[in-house]
């Protein structure tokens, strides 16, 4: 379903939700978190950690709600539709950059980009017994064949899918490999491990667990540096590739448009309390994550820089298409 349809149809079937709130009574009962994503892939895991820190602190539950659909056009129409008074809130990705160039509903001010989270490289991996052993052997195989390869990531237009186009301008094959989008990154990482796709394009927290098992290979990775726990995969410029490092997936909160400063800063505060408490620390050095926070205005401005990036990525993939 296009985006478009997709909004009609939470338009028609989802009633407004009111609530009158003041910054002082936050929170006012429970908190809903609307993911765009499908359960099990690495923005799902950080959104459920977090919702369970946020409940210690902000001491009311965070009821999290998986609403996958059209690279977060599904949610945005479900929070477009909601009260701002702070009591509803949605993780965001750089995934929504590209949707958003595609929507004709939805802008960058759909929607308050409350606070940043983690920074997380792109990486791309295969199954163990892949005959891809490496990128240059993945690009000479799809020079040679193509359309003969496949390749999943989230959704289209996404964070994941502009970083492949960055790779695949890079390295000479643009349009040969097929790009197919899942509800989540870890979906992409099932379908690889199944043998449905050739290669997965994912974070190093959401495979390392196949490769310490056996099950997959990463074979190259959109960082400046070598990840601390796959010592032996190179990074893009080693392999000869010149992909834009400061291009990675981001993860932040969102709350619904109209959602006032003094509500965002209060979500603010309890979400970097949660963030650096040992558990979630732990949980970033675990998964190799880069930890920023960033407040709304700081926040805002970086999400328009990136946006900048994603406008021009977008327009490429959709000339290639």
């Amino acid at each position: 379903m296009n985006c478009k349809k997709l909004v009609g149809a939470v338009l028609g079937s989802t009633l407004l939700i009111s609530a009158s709130a003041t910054a002082q009574d936050w929170p006012n009962g429970d908190l809903r978190f609307i993911l765009h994503v499908s359960p099990g892939g690495a923005t799902d895991v950080l959104a459920r950690r977090l919702a369970d820190g946020m409940q210690q602190i902000a001491g009311t539950n965070v009821v999290v709600e998986n609403q996958p659909g059209g690279s977060g056009a599904r949610q945005l129409a479900l929070m477009s539709l909601i009260e701002p008074d702070g009591q509803t809130i949605g993780s965001v990705t750089a995934s929504h950059l590209g949707m958003l160039q595609q929507s004709e509903e939805f802008d960058l001010s759909s929607i308050e980009w409350s606070c940043g989270m983690v920074l997380d490289p792109y990486l791309l991996a295969v199954r163990a017994d892949s005959d891809i052993q490496s990128l240059e052997d993945m690009v000479a195989k799809a020079k040679a064949n193509p359309g003969g390869l496949t390749i999943g990531g989230f959704g289209e237009a996404s964070g994941g899918h502009v970083a492949w186009a960055m790779f695949e301008e890079a390295s000479g094959i643009v349009g040969d490999m097929n790009w197919v989008p899942y509800d989540s990154v870890g979906d992409a990482v099932v379908s690889a491990l199944g043998g449905h796709s050739d290669v997965a394009i994912a974070y190093v927290g959401l495979v390392k667990q196949y490769v310490e098992s056996g099950d997959m290979r990463v074979i190259g990775i959109q960082s400046d540096t070598r990840s601390e726990s796959l010592p032996e995969t190179p990074t893009y410029a080693e392999a000869g590739f010149d992909v834009d490092t400061t291009w990675q997936q981001f993860r932040g909160v969102i709350a619904p448009a109209g959602t006032s400063m003094e509500h965002q800063q209060a979500l603010c505060d309890v979400v970097e309390q949660t963030m650096q408490s040992d558990e979630l620390m732990q949980y970033v050095r675990d998964s190799e994550l880069t930890y920023g926070f960033m407040g709304p205005e700081q926040f805002k401005a970086f999400v328009e820089a990136q946006n900048e990036a994603a406008i021009y990525w977008g327009e490429r993939l959709e000339s290639i298409q």
